[in-house]
């Protein structure tokens, strides 16, 4: 019996460890941002009243915040009140207890507020913040003659804040010869017969409390509204009406494109779109109220530099994503921007097309391929940056579109818009959302792409067989050869492959890739014979691929390939074959091509060739109707033959204020004796923000020993210019080795200023200095 009962007991030991070994282990990694705000109370209703004292950097402000306690002990309430003075705080009219601790204040309620009961807290302050949220232009003697503002794209610094969503009522008493915006409707403008006027603006529906706007500046606005009656109002400084139109171009088109493609109406009452200077981002979501950079306030010579068409559509999908929801943990940050990004860039498909869309897809996968050559943080992480929370969610849900079905990813985001709006939701709700809709689950996909870092690395090849019958088929082999530890494993893929033939006949075979290693078999009827094969045509998957084609391969799909994606990814392939064998192929595909990206790659891949046809080609690029095209072949002629030189020339009156500083460097460069022609020819030339051209243009003067224009060059480092003349002053300046004084104070402020653009260049230029024994003591401190 011992015998027996010996065997027995080590049998159920050994079926334990068996089970035990099957049980499959889920490993993520901790974010540390992955648990919501603690909240002590639920702020319903901001009630604010303020005024500024700008010369002295100061807000005064009497807050009422309405407000509902969250448990049944609330011993304490935390604002983040930086440069807060406080003069009372009041509950429901009685004063109460409060700490100032660096930048919070805490304020300790009466033991018997109850829970659920609303109260008012009411505090009456003034601040002084420094860099903090608030931010005032113009208004130091130091910076005498640059635009006076007052802008914030946070509620951080002028007013008591805490997480939570609110209403809002807010009164601003300002100079009568300034416009002031925030938040919602205008309610009200009421000159006080004082010299000044107080703003009354209402934000009727809850919002993030954080998404808090302020703007007052010499504005104008031009009104408009939505096809379905929404008023804008498109701002600008007073004296720029021309700048309206090419700025914020599309605006109207983008809301009945965001309402169809969401399936709801836009949330709030209105939008307006506020330019700010000196702003140190593209712009911010405030709720009604976006803020973005006044670089973006352009003519149409600047759009090819940088406009706000792709910064607008980001910003006002987040009206949507970001302002109605909000994400509930720093760690779901990717339902706010991943969303905002993917909803921009479709919406430009919409109006540039598919290879435009091609090519930010293109740029999206390899800033997020890149990102996890540096570390491996999923896309559900507050730790993820910009290329995996913005770049790859994009992508990713793209994928999340082509997996589902148009029509249910549409209604999967209609129901999660509505299940959530004006509230906050989090990963899972999303995914919830997705089964609750279709009655699938796609845990797996968002397992793989959301949760976990990684992506596929596909190693592809193909072979031609026929059988016994004499059937030929192709077999195409795929192997994941990503490494494979406990956050990344294999993925699960939906992929297209296709098999051209010589004939412009195709095989298109849909798989799930899987497996480790899986060879899929195609067959060819005909016994075609093979032109070229593609894995992912239109290059859907985020993934990385080694697939090695000859260069005959190469050729056809260069030439033939249906997709921009195909046809640069060949190209790109092309670029280690000589120049002798590809040269006919890279001119006949040049001629076929219409996008900037392809283009762009042959030319750079021809720029060495001297033969006269190829010659003829940079002559026609010279003057392709799209900016980007004559921009490349500034950039890649090295040198400019002398047979070009005429039409280089005409780059001089380039549409495109970048090309023409591109032309006059290298002309000037390459054409010294011509310098003086050169210049005079662009004299009256200043060029976008950062006055691009006049800052080369004073180089160049510089350098041929005009030193009379030097103290011009001096003047644009002043805290009086804008952040990107400054900065192409200071860059220029330290091309020509110059510094003294003046400039070292210059770049001393600037190297504290608040926009880290700015502040970068202008440490990197003191930097710089400090390592010339004889400019030390000039920029010791």
């Amino acid at each position: 019996m011992r015998s027996l009962l010996t065997v027995f007991v080590s049998l159920c030991w050994l079926l334990a460890v068996h089970i035990q070994a099957q049980v499959e282990t889920v490993t993520y990694n901790k974010d540390p941002n992955g648990n919501p705000s603690d909240l002590p109370v639920s702020l319903r209703h901001i009630e604010a009243s303020l005024r500024f004292e700008p010369e002295n950097w100061q807000v005064f402000g009497d807050v009422e915040i309405r407000f509902v306690p969250m448990g049944y002990q609330t011993d304490s309430i935390i604002f983040f009140t930086p440069g807060f003075d406080l003069e009372r705080v009041l509950i429901n009219g009685i004063s109460a207890q409060y700490r100032t601790t660096g930048s919070s204040t805490v304020i300790f309620p009466d033991a018997g507020i109850q829970k659920g009961e609303e109260y008012i807290l009411s505090m009456t302050y003034s601040s002084k913040p420094v860099a903090t949220g608030i931010y005032f232009v113009g208004w130091k003697l130091f910076e005498e003659g640059k635009r006076k503002s007052i802008w914030a794209h946070r509620p951080f610094g002028w007013l008591p804040y805490m997480d939570g969503r609110v209403t809002m009522d807010i009164r601003i008493t300002f100079d009568n010869n300034f416009t002031v915006f925030t938040n919602g409707t205008r309610i009200s403008v009421k000159d006080n017969h004082n010299g000044t006027s107080t703003w009354h603006y209402r934000l009727a529906q809850n919002h993030p409390y954080f998404s808090t706007a302020l703007g007052i500046s010499n504005y104008e606005f031009k009104s408009e509204k939505t096809s379905r009656g929404v008023p804008l109002e498109l701002l600008y400084y007073k004296g720029m009406e021309e700048k309206v139109a090419p700025t914020y171009q599309y605006t109207q088109k983008m809301f009945d494109f965001f309402e169809d493609e969401m399936g709801l109406p836009y949330p709030y009452d209105v939008y307006r779109e506020i330019p700010v200077s000196d702003y140190m981002y593209g712009g911010m979501e405030c709720t009604t109220s976006t803020i973005f950079g006044d670089y973006m306030l352009i003519d149409p010579r600047a759009y090819w530099q940088r406009n706000y068409i792709n910064v607008n559509a980001h910003e006002l999908a987040h009206q949507w994503f970001g302002d109605y929801i909000g994400h509930l943990a720093h760690q779901d940050v990717w339902l706010t921007e991943s969303f905002g990004t993917y909803y921009a860039k479709i919406f430009e498909r919409s109006v540039f097309g598919e290879e435009y869309y091609e090519n930010l897809v293109m740029q999206e996968q390899a800033a997020a391929l890149q990102a996890s050559k540096v570390n491996s943080y999923p896309v559900w992480s507050s730790r993820g940056g910009r290329e995996r929370i913005y770049d790859k969610g994009s992508v990713v849900l793209g994928m999340l579109r082509d997996v589902m079905g148009d029509r249910e990813f549409r209604d999967a985001v209609r129901s999660y818009l509505l299940k959530f709006g004006y509230g906050s939701a989090e990963t899972q709700d999303f995914i919830r959302t997705t089964y609750d809709v279709t009655g699938r689950s796609y845990d797996w996909f968002f397992d793989q792409w959301i949760r976990r870092p990684g992506e596929p690395h596909f190693a592809v090849s193909y072979r031609e067989l026929d059988d016994t019958n004499g059937i030929r088929s192709t077999f195409i082999r795929i192997e994941q050869i990503q490494p494979v530890n406990d956050l990344t494993g294999l993925f699960r893929v939906p992929v297209w492959l296709q098999v051209w033939y010589t004939d412009g006949s195709a095989d298109s075979i849909q798989v799930w890739a899987e497996k480790k290693v899986e060879e899929i078999r195609v067959p060819n009827q005909g016994k075609k014979k093979l032109d070229y094969l593609l894995f992912d045509p239109g290059n859907h998957v985020l993934k990385r691929v080694t697939f090695n084609k000859s260069t005959q391969e190469l050729f056809a799909q260069v030439l033939r390939a249906q997709h921009l994606s195909d046809r640069y990814d060949a190209l790109v392939a092309l670029r280690p074959v000589a120049l002798e064998e590809k040269r006919d192929i890279l001119i006949r595909s040049y001629e076929n091509e219409s996008f900037h990206l392809t283009k762009s790659e042959i030319l750079r891949q021809l720029s060495a060739d001297s033969l006269s046809g190829t010659r003829e080609l940079f002559r026609l690029a010279i003057y392709d109707p799209d900016a980007e095209v004559r921009k490349t072949v500034l950039m890649v002629l090295n040198p400019i033959p002398v047979s070009l030189k005429p039409d280089a020339e005409t780059l001089l009156h380039d549409s495109s204020y970048l090309n023409v500083e591109l032309a006059l460097d290298k002309l000037s460069r390459q054409f010294p004796e011509d310098v003086s022609g050169y210049l005079d020819l662009t004299a009256s030339e200043t060029g976008w923000r950062g006055k691009n051209i006049r800052m080369k243009w004073l180089q160049i003067s510089i350098e041929h020993w005009k030193l009379e224009r030097l103290q011009e060059l001096i003047s644009y480092t002043a805290p009086n210019q804008d952040f990107e003349t400054r900065m192409n002053a200071f860059n220029t300046l330290k091309q020509l080795g110059y510094i003294d004084e003046t400039i070292a104070a210059n770049a001393k402020e600037a190297s504290r200023h608040w926009n880290n653009k700015l502040a970068g260049v202008a440490q990197a230029f003191l930097a710089f200095f400090a390592q010339i024994d004889e400019y030390k003591e000039l920029t010791n401190d």
